[in-house]
């Protein structure tokens, strides 16, 4: 299966999970594919799916870096790569804002600092999702930040559980990249990939 294929295949499961989960009564005020978040936060780049399997003192060095629970023991880091260059890495994160649930992409920059963050489902209604211009306030945010809303970030009128939805999400975002991707990365130099992982993102098959 080709790269681009494969990550439809997975983006659309995940937004078919969290439409389940969140019932049939749930109106989704945002639904995105994964490849087209991945193709729109990294253009032009070559993305390599890379499991990041946690120990039980990974777990802990990441809640105690993010200050925030970590349930995955399983993290996908969507690694993006212009030739042998690294571009950045995106990480998704599925969480409950309210009562019904979100599914968040942080994107991180090479030099680990938070490039953007989309909203790739987000099942509660509309006017709790946060926008667009709010988001950008994260960018450029680095590991150990606190990204405390009111304090670090602008309070989200009336959203004040997306506020911290977020926050939390973009802080286990940036302490799996910078404890378990990046020593995997200054560990292991980069080889060349399959052709058939040599798709751009948001290429055509």
């Amino acid at each position: 299966m080709r790269l681009a294929q494969a990550l439809a295949l997975r983006g659309g499961m995940a937004l078919a999970m969290l439409a389940c989960i969140a019932g049939p009564g749930a109106r989704a005020a945002t639904l995105t594919p994964l490849d087209e978040a991945l193709a729109h936060a990294f253009p032009g780049a070559r993305i390599e799916p890379h499991t990041l399997a946690l120990s039980p003192a990974d777990v802990k060095a990441v809640e105690k870096r993010a200050h925030a629970r970590c349930e995955a023991r399983l993290v996908t880091a969507y690694v993006a790569w212009r030739g042998d260059t690294l571009a950045g890495a995106a990480y998704t994160d599925r969480r409950v804002v309210r009562t019904r649930e979100a599914l968040l992409m942080t994107s991180v920059a090479p030099d680990t600092s938070i490039a953007r963050i989309d909203v790739l489902a987000f099942f509660e209604p509309p006017d709790y999702r946060p926008t667009e211009r709010w988001l950008e306030r994260f960018h450029g945010a680095r590991a150990g930040a606190a990204l405390a809303p009111g304090r670090d970030v602008p309070p989200l009128a009336g959203a004040s559980l997306t506020s911290r939805a977020v926050s939390e999400s973009a802080r286990l975002a940036l302490a799996w990249h910078t404890l378990l991707l990046a020593p995997e990365l200054a560990r292991h130099t980069h080889s060349t990939p399959a052709p058939e992982t040599r798709k751009t993102a948001g290429s055509e098959p």
